[in-house]
């Protein structure tokens, strides 16, 4: 599907929309020894995106100040890593879910994006964490999500998605760690949740940093509040994979949509009747639906599988 936002850009200027692909990268640039558990340093910029800071969060023994300027850096991480030590099996540590770096990413108000990756390094101290996981609020923190490295000597990925140091690693950075994002990070239109989690650390005084954390996507922005201003607006399923379109709205007044394909060609015309609209006769694909209601214009992506 990525493959298409290029064509889609073709039909942009007639449906109001302003789109593109994005990188944003958090560099902690500003993080001190005395900054707190919040990074000070501005949040990245990309057109239609929100970005929040990062935190650091420890339920039981709260961050206080980064261990290192520059990156992300704290101490009294999940231990159960061993000193010298490179088979992971033999490490009996887990995620804790209350000790964590969190980040919220999502589209400015109006818009819908697609996330890509994450990329990130990570550092650890002599006695710091041996394994990193990212899981987000998509399904509630539960599941690490999918992790790959480059030609990496120092970083490799174990089962269930766990990035782990090898070689007791402590002189560089750990570069190459990716997080693919699939499509449940597509087409979306409120803000996710992401944490970063350390834990195989092998001593309470060793410590987790991150840095250089790069969020990439694509970006919808509806260039004109002219283009957003249907009230209460939904259109469900999103991706469609059968031949009926749902679209409500606050008013449910007399709706009607025009709907274009990636060429920009208007391939179908209708009114939507008891809040539902036919697309039996379109095919798998991208499309652009505009929807009119009283006067007042929106417009959102389709994903028909």
């Amino acid at each position: 599907m990525k493959k298409l936002y290029t064509l889609l850009s073709v039909i942009i200027a007639s449906v109001g929309f302003a789109q593109g692909p994005f990188t944003a990268t958090y560099d902690f640039a500003s993080v001190t020894n005395a900054s707190g558990a919040t990074d000070p340093t501005p949040v990245p910029v990309a057109a239609g995106v929100y970005f929040s800071s990062f935190v650091a969060t420890n339920l039981v023994a709260p961050p206080t100040n980064s261990t290192a300027s520059g990156r992300f850096s704290f101490i009294n991480q999940p231990e159960g890593g061993i000193n010298g030590d490179d088979n992971y099996s033999n490490f009996s540590g887990f995620v804790d879910t209350g000790v964590f770096f969190e980040v919220t990413v999502g589209p400015n108000s109006g818009g819908q994006i697609d996330l890509s990756s994450i990329t990130f390094v990570g550092r650890r101290s002599g006695t710091g964490v041996r394994n990193f996981a990212v899981r987000s609020s998509l399904d509630g923190f539960t599941t690490n999500l999918p992790a790959s490295v480059g030609a990496s000597t120092l970083v490799s990925v174990q089962p269930n998605d766990i990035f782990f140091v090898i070689l007791d690693a402590t002189t560089s950075n750990l570069p190459g760690m990716t997080i693919t994002l699939g499509t449940a990070f597509e087409n979306l239109t409120s803000n996710v949740t992401f944490r970063f989690y350390g834990f195989n650390a092998e001593g309470s005084g060793g410590t987790f940093s991150i840095d250089n954390v790069a969020f990439s996507g694509n970006v919808d922005v509806l260039s004109s509040s002219s283009f957003n201003n249907i009230e209460g607006l939904k259109m469900y399923p999103n991706p469609l994979k059968g031949n009926t379109l749902l679209l409500t709205s606050t008013a449910n007044n007399e709706m009607s949509v025009q709907i274009f394909d990636v060429l920009g060609k208007n391939v179908l015309n209708s009114e939507v009747t008891n809040n539902t609209v036919n697309v039996s006769s379109l095919t798998t694909g991208v499309y652009i639906v505009k929807i009119t209601e009283d006067g007042k214009t929106a417009t959102r992506k389709l994903v028909i599988e």
